[in-house]
């Protein structure tokens, strides 16, 4: 009896060893698929994903300055980019809004740039071509942005509440970070009028406008 026990504790401590070396290994394959940075330059990872926004942008009809930038403000082109709330990738996407669109892999630059421009547009054909906006709901969530649109409270599925006191201010949350983000976007691109000017967005970046994403990047 007292050999049967023994060999059935061995039987059980294998499987047990065993289970964990697996979870280990499958911890580390999925590690290894997100692609490290740390050794490219910000101009080299620039590059990297230069074709995936052309492509992508012309998809979806949306300004590729506007998600170029967009990257950059996230991610600084990083691809293996993850916020303390849990974004992830160049693009930034939190889970549910990864789900929404499909990506599978927010890692991944062409999928997490594909899915940002169909986000992009589908914000845009929401707050009727705001640029400003969408940018705003982009950083702060849909909601965030028609709650203070409308003045009515938002009540996050946590229980948190958005805009308890029913605040109108146009759309733009009165939080700093979302602010200086859609500020440094649009200065950056260059829009004049955010609420009129991407409609007639010209179809090729101009030269004060890359040299205006250079010397940002330069500065970083």
């Amino acid at each position: 009896m007292w050999n049967s026990l023994c060999t059935n504790n061995l039987v059980m401590f294998c499987k047990a060893l065993l289970l964990v070396l697996v979870l280990r290994a499958l911890t580390s394959t999925a590690a290894s698929q997100i692609p490290s940075d740390n050794d490219v330059s910000i101009r080299d990872r620039a590059r990297r994903i230069e074709p995936f926004i052309s492509e992508s942008s012309r998809r979806y009809g949306v300004d590729p300055r506007v998600l170029r930038i967009l990257c950059f403000i996230e991610s600084r082109y990083r691809l293996d980019a993850v916020s303390p709330k849990g974004a992830r990738g160049p693009m930034q996407f939190m889970p549910d809004t990864a789900i929404r669109y499909g990506l599978s892999n927010p890692h991944d630059p062409q999928q997490a740039i594909d899915a940002a421009a169909r986000y992009l547009r589908d914000l845009l054909r929401r707050f009727g071509g705001r640029i400003d906006l969408a940018l705003a709901a982009y950083n702060a969530g849909e909601g965030t942005v028609e709650s203070f649109r409308t003045g009515r409270p938002l009540v996050l599925p946590t229980g948190k509440v958005i805009n308890s006191r029913g605040q109108i201010t146009g759309g733009i949350p009165p939080y700093r970070e979302t602010q200086q983000y859609v500020r440094s976007i649009i200065a950056l691109v260059g829009f004049q009028n955010p609420k009129r000017d991407y409609a007639n967005k010209p179809t090729r970046p101009s030269r004060s406008t890359t040299e205006r994403e250079d010397s940002f990047i330069e500065i970083q």
